[in-house]
């Protein structure tokens, strides 16, 4: 190339998708500030974010679900880990292969598990050749269940400025889905008919081997990879999941040449890691997300096993949104993911 050649533009994923995210955010704001000024999401849009094009075609379709299939910036598996962009669930679930469940209740993906292997490949002529026993199995991966991620902002957010309304409402969102998308993915919860199962569900704690500093990382991953290779899955790529002290350590200690990702997230408990094969967690989704924002409803103030404020026992604590001069924002959307068996292992006791 000569000084007189153009420069190549190579794209920037991470930008762009700071950018959509920043769109997307931006859509929350402007719906929530059209709700308290009762005016028109578009009239807004216009006024606050007047430059935001792909603003324009996310509010089309927040607003119209039904009619924005042909949107791929507001479908779930893209939605989600926007809402939390730096939440350890959200970038898992955006490493898994994505599975379209639009459509269909579940899908059958196939697997294949080694029960042998064949000593050396290289053979004498007129000699038979080995024939590895591979089993194939399947495992299913749906239905898809509805994912609500939802919370409550002051009327600050009225009077102040656009940019500061999308931030507070984004830094909200971000916070309510590590919560609870964490908590979940990396639990051991069973599934139930709401929710799928923990990505623990199931498996047995190894042991941590108890050793300190690099050392003890050394051999505690070592432990996970050769639990995951046991089942003839490859530990190359294998995820690194842990609490936050460990994972920073991690990062810290171990030699640049290690590029595994390393992912921390505060709802794992203080001494344990999970490891995950790379590729061995699929996640499907199921159209597009929808938001809504309202200054009227009453709301249950409960995050952990909120109850139907209309039943028989009463719901406590209650909020009524327009009486403490208050919004609340939802947004909507349907997934669902499954793991290979044996792609998944854990340990407990690590102290680095």
């Amino acid at each position: 190339m000569n000084l007189h050649s153009p420069i190549p533009l190579k794209p920037d994923p991470a930008a762009m998708f700071a950018a959509h995210r920043r769109s997307f955010v931006n859509v929350c704001a402007v719906l929530a500030l059209a709700s308290k000024r009762h005016e028109r999401p578009e009239k807004v849009l216009a006024r606050v974010f007047p430059d935001d094009a792909v603003a324009g075609r996310i509010l089309n379709s927040a607003m119209s679900p039904t009619t924005s299939e042909s949107f791929a910036w507001m479908q779930t598996a893209t939605v989600l880990p926007m809402l939390s962009p730096s939440a350890a669930s959200a970038r898992l679930l955006g490493l898994a292969t994505p599975v379209d469940l639009a459509g269909v209740t579940s899908v059958g993906m196939p697997y294949i598990g080694a029960a042998g292997v064949p000593p050396v490949p290289f053979i004498g002529e007129g000699k038979p050749m080995p024939i590895v026993d591979l089993t194939a199995s399947s495992i299913r991966i749906g239905p898809v269940k509805k994912l609500l991620i939802g919370s409550t902002l002051t009327n600050e957010v009225q009077s102040a400025s656009a940019n500061t309304a999308a931030t507070i409402i984004g830094n909200a969102l971000a916070t309510s889905a590590q919560q609870s998308m964490d908590a979940l993915l990396f639990s051991a919860s069973a599934a139930t008919d709401d929710a799928p199962a923990g990505l623990l569900n199931g498996i047995t704690a190894i042991p941590a081997s108890g050793e300190a500093g690099l050392q003890g990382i050394a051999d505690d991953l070592t432990l996970l990879a050769e639990a995951v290779a046991t089942v003839g899955i490859s530990a190359e790529n294998m995820i690194i999941i842990a609490a936050p002290g460990l994972a920073t350590k991690a990062r810290v200690l171990v030699s640049a040449k290690y590029t595994n990702t390393i992912l921390s997230s505060p709802a794992i408990p203080r001494g344990q890691v999970i490891g995950i094969a790379d590729g061995g967690l699929m996640s499907g989704f199921d159209g597009s997300v929808m938001i809504e924002t309202s200054d009227e409803m009453t709301l249950h103030m409960e995050d952990t096993a909120p109850s139907d404020i209309v039943s028989g026992v009463p719901a406590s604590p209650v909020k009524s949104i327009w009486q403490v001069d208050a919004m609340a924002v939802k947004v909507r959307g349907w997934c669902a993911w499954q793991v290979h068996p044996g792609a998944v292992a854990f340990l407990t006791g690590a102290a680095w």
